[in-house]
């Protein structure tokens, strides 16, 4: 345990306590609230909706203006688009009822190669789009167009599927608020006064709001996973390696970053987010037995609440409860669950520092737009951001100054800490093997409210542990708290082993409702 990092995280924890009253006034009015959905197509998942039209049950047309409208309808709420196609996504839907009008494709055939044949799907702005916005949400890249799509996007229009729009993210994705001065803050749908959560915000606002209904994302340290928490959806951080990268912005050579770095689906609903995976990950060199049912009774069940160390903020009854309640399902189920002790995970946050610290090629996310080779002073710009005088977002500069000081990590402890990361995945491998899934916390509680987010970075500690060790990870929802907000957890499983991850998310939802739209949740007075 690094003294002084622990220390630095305890004052940030301290400093969160004694500004409650500060968020309190701030936020102490009620936002607008989300708007109920009326058209009956809103309430299908993608997968229900690529059968209807397939059998001309319903128009790709009517179902991609269904979801224009709802975005149009949610998004000044939550601001979570920065850049749309709807006409040529209404074209395109045009085109494949034409398709089926003409009898040139089979149902057969459609539903081989083309699964989303006409469904409509969103995605993150950091993953590229041909013609939309591809500025990493930051102002140094302002008004640049993606002049391709990224892989994964190609992938999901060989599905048949219909882009929308691109959303928003935190500046160069750098932090799990969604905030930039590109195209502002993004807020959450069961709560405007709280974070939709980051990188992915921007997909995770608009899902919960139920306005999309697959996403293609990111995932460094949480991406996918904490707006998936916090905006009350499904999302999957893949096996390092089996979704493509290329098209993805910031994205950097290094090999070690490549495998921290993933794209992923989001989505509202668990077959959605198997379909697209399947689609995503289509061509993987690894068989992934995606299509082999997983007898969830003979699965071994590994759980812990919550990390109780110094520095690391302990996780709320909200967390521990879903943990618990999914645990006493599998119980009934016969699954064997257990909790092991697990050496070194107390040191999660000096693991995570020390894997991002063992990356030779850094990112830089205060870039100089005269001079790309010339490092910007982050002090400097840290104090002109106090007055609302600097060009980056905070949590950019104060994202440099952590990596300015190697996070209070010496270079020399990095190979220990590097160390005890091998050991810790080697212990998890060996307890997971080929039918072993983990229920882990993904944050210490639900959503916190805007502005809050830099004060609980610890937080982040959870969510980055898959990250760190190359397992996939899927977020859960497990129903709304006392406040309305969702809450949940991850389940992980040994790389490849994806399918666990996800046939667990599809059990829960079936049992506990999955995604919960935020027009049933009730705003609280209570927001601290």
């Amino acid at each position: 345990m690094l003294l002084i990092l622990r220390l630095a995280f305890w004052m940030t924890s301290v400093l969160l306590r004694i500004s409650q009253p500060f968020f309190w006034f701030r936020h102490r009015k009620q936002p607008q609230k989300i708007p109920p959905t009326s058209n009956p197509l809103l309430q299908l998942s993608a997968s229900e909706l690529a059968k209807k039209i397939r059998l001309r049950q319903v128009s790709s047309e009517a179902v991609v203006t269904a979801y224009i409208e709802r975005i149009k309808q949610v998004n000044p709420v939550v601001n979570a688009v920065v850049d749309h196609r709807y006409e040529d996504a209404i074209k395109e839907a045009q085109e494949c009822d034409k398709i089926f009008d003409s009898g040139e494709v089979t149902i057969d055939y459609i539903v081989t190669n083309k699964p989303l044949f006409g469904v409509p799907f969103t995605i993150k702005e950091s993953c590229a789009v041909k013609g939309l916005s591809f500025t990493g949400c930051t102002t140094m890249r302002r008004g640049i167009k993606a002049d391709e799509d990224c892989l994964a996007v190609i992938k999901m229009k060989n599905a048949g599927a219909i882009a929308l729009c691109v959303t928003n993210t935190p500046e160069l994705c750098c932090t799990f608020e969604t905030t930039n001065f590109v195209y502002g803050t993004t807020t959450n749908p069961y709560d405007g006064r709280r974070s939709a959560g980051g990188s992915s915000g921007g997909e995770g606002a608009l899902l919960g709001a139920g306005a999309s209904l697959i996403g293609v994302a990111s995932d460094t340290a949480g991406s996918i996973r904490l707006p998936g928490l916090f905006n009350g959806i499904f999302g999957h951080k893949p096996t390092p390696g089996v979704v493509p990268l290329e098209g993805h912005y910031p994205l950097i050579n290094d090999c070690k970053f490549q495998k921290y770095l993933v794209l992923g689906p989001m989505a509202r609903y668990t077959e959605d987010l198997m379909l697209a995976f399947k689609i995503m990950s289509a061509g993987c060199k690894q068989n992934l037995r995606l299509d082999e049912p997983v007898e969830l009774s003979k699965l071994k069940v590994f759980y812990m609440e919550s990390i109780d160390t110094f520095g690391l903020t302990p996780t709320n009854e909200d967390t521990r409860s879903s943990i618990r309640r999914a645990l006493k399902h599998f119980e009934k189920r016969g699954a064997r669950v257990s909790k092991p002790e697990l050496e070194g995970i107390t040191d999660i946050c000096e693991l995570g520092i020390a894997a991002f610290l063992d990356i030779e090629e850094k990112l830089t996310f205060l870039m100089n737009p005269n001079n790309k080779e010339e490092r910007v002073n982050s002090t400097i710009e840290f104090m002109k951001s106090l007055l609302g005088l600097s060009q980056y977002s905070r949590p950019a500069i104060v994202m440099t100054m952590f990596q300015d000081m190697n996070g209070f990590m010496t270079l020399s402890e990095v190979p220990k800490y590097m160390r005890k990361m091998e050991e810790l995945k080697l212990t998890l491998l060996d307890l997971l093997g080929d039918d072993g899934v983990f229920l882990y916390p993904t944050f210490t509680g639900a959503a916190p409210l805007l502005g809050q987010t830099m004060m609980h970075s610890t937080a982040a500690s959870y969510s980055l542990l898959c990250n760190a060790l190359g397992f996939p990870s899927t977020q859960i929802p497990m129903g709304l708290n006392a406040r309305g907000l969702p809450t949940g957890f991850q389940v992980f499983a040994a790389p490849h082993q994806d399918r666990l991850c996800l046939a667990v998310a599809a059990e829960l939802e079936q049992v506990f409702g999955g995604w919960i739209p935020p027009t049933t949740a009730n705003y609280s007075d209570d927001i601290l």
